[in-house]
């Protein structure tokens, strides 16, 4: 009887120390979440700036054809469109900004689970978040380039002499090669956001498990 009740003991113990370290796999995990409540911002703000890429493009595109006496009009509102996009950049970079704060503040959980497995689960999640908020990091300083180049076309066109359509088609084509570098860095980020997910998915599947 005394082998069967300390067998028993033995269980149970085994069994309350592997639902310790699943709650603070747990905890980590919950405290990560609190990064998409923090990001659910950006979903409006790319709304936004999408319209506005929109109708820029449609700007530039009758920029070949204007008249002279046209190029001043559309120069300005293509300026105030750029304005508007940087305040949109600006207020993403924000919105990251917090997420990252609140992705190291589940980081500094991970000292606290004490499975070695699921505590380098939760190391992996982490170096994926923060490779995400650098691909980030780049993505919105290369915008504020193509932004800066946006601008220097702008005042040039705001000129009333001395303008020349091959010079405002060389601006356009530096631009449009600025936007495919854009694009590239856009790819980039979807990568790690793809990868963030897919161990975001391990982390879960773990907790589901238990």
């Amino acid at each position: 009887m005394k082998r069967i009740v300390a067998l028993m003991m033995g269980l149970v113990f085994i069994l309350s120390a592997c639902n310790n370290e699943i709650d603070e796999l747990e905890t980590f995990y919950v405290k990560f979440q609190e990064t998409l409540d923090v990001e659910s911002e950006i979903s409006d703000i790319s709304d936004e700036f999408n319209r506005l890429e929109n109708r820029r493009g449609e700007i530039q595109e009758d920029l070949s054809s204007a008249e002279r006496d046209e190029l001043s009009d559309m120069s300005e509102s293509l300026a105030e469109n750029t304005a508007e996009r940087r305040e949109l950049i600006d207020e993403e970079a924000r919105v990251m900004e917090e997420s990252k704060e609140v992705a190291n503040e589940a980081g500094e959980l991970t000292g606290d689970i004490s499975n070695e497995e699921y505590r380098q689960q939760a190391e992996a999640l982490i170096a994926a978040a923060n490779d995400r908020y650098e691909k980030h990091d780049e993505l919105m300083e290369s915008f504020r380039n193509v932004l800066g180049s946006e601008e220097e076309l702008f005042e040039y066109l705001q000129q009333d002499e001395n303008l020349s359509q091959d010079d405002i088609d060389d601006h356009i084509n530096t631009l449009n090669e600025e936007y495919d570098g854009l694009t590239t860095l856009q790819e980039e980020y979807t990568t790690a956001t793809e990868r963030l997910n897919e161990v975001k998915n391990e982390v879960y599947a773990i907790l589901d498990e238990s």
